[in-house]
């Protein structure tokens, strides 16, 4: 299934056309500051968010994000604003996976490229998210399984090492990584090439719900997943098979981000 990532959070296919709109007087928003002219969301109802901002030098960009439950902790930083490198942490505080996503609250992240050399964010309650882009449905993990070309482990150092390893290991159906690090890190692309995180995804739907985008009137999937750590990720409606619990999607999806300022229950956890 290949789609318009803007159906996925229940927008018009174009990207101008859904921006005119947006109403912007009635959009929550910044006064400017040191590092941003101004700093603007249009915050759907739904769960689907638009950034619009402007840096200090006049530069404008924009994110998007889905927003979900607060279910897990993280800490980093933006690579460039509005793009952020984030490392999702277990309940030890250990490095599970390390992100590159877009964020709607641009202001909460130090900027420092590709390295920092100064205090990182750190929020404990934090909200991933995924817009499908490209992405298949499997209507089970049987039947994801049977499309996968498992990894043999039979000549494996970890195998002799332990006979509890498994002959053969599967990528999924609970994994998510970001190829953009890699081009990034290895030289191929700088921060300022990486402005559309986009990042493979392979995640189980727990919860799925049909919710209208206040904008549009359009409808999209807003589903509960698991990709190794809980995410909310958006299909578009005309989705098939229809997702259900239990089902695997399996694809390319703009990673999200968001410490969920915006909404109106937030609270500052450094205040």
């Amino acid at each position: 299934m290949e789609n318009n990532y803007l159906e996925a959070m229940g927008f018009l296919a174009d990207w101008q056309a859904t921006c005119e709109l947006l109403p912007l007087p009635a959009m929550v928003g910044l006064p400017r500051n040191d590092q941003f002219n101004h700093i603007v969301v249009y915050a759907d109802d739904s769960g689907a968010d638009i950034c619009l901002f402007e840096t200090a030098d006049g530069s404008p960009s924009q994110s998007l994000t889905v927003v979900g439950p607060a279910r897990v902790s993280v800490e980093g930083w933006q690579v460039v604003p509005g793009v952020a490198r984030l490392s999702v942490l277990d309940e030890d505080g250990e490095e599970m996976t390390r992100l590159l996503i877009w964020v709607d609250d641009p202001h909460m992240y130090p900027v420092y490229g590709l390295e920092a050399d100064g205090p990182v964010a750190r929020f404990r309650d934090y909200r991933v998210g995924a817009i499908a882009v490209d992405v298949e449905m499997f209507d089970s993990e049987e039947e994801w399984k049977k499309t996968q070309t498992p990894i043999s482990m039979k000549d494996s150092p970890v195998k002799a090492m332990s006979d509890d390893v498994p002959d053969e290991v599967y990528i999924g159906p609970r994994f998510v990584a970001s190829p953009w690090l890699f081009a990034l890190y290895g030289g191929e692309a700088g921060p300022e090439d990486a402005t559309s995180p986009i990042g493979m995804l392979k995640a189980v739907c727990n919860e799925v719900a049909v919710v209208t985008n206040r904008l549009t009137g359009n409808q999209w999937y807003k589903v509960n997943a698991d990709c190794g750590f809980p995410i909310t990720l958006g299909l578009p409606i005309d989705t098939a098979p229809v997702p259900h619990p239990g089902s695997v999607v399996d694809g390319k999806a703009f990673l999200t981000g968001t410490t969920g300022f915006w909404l109106a229950d937030h609270q500052d956890p450094y205040e």
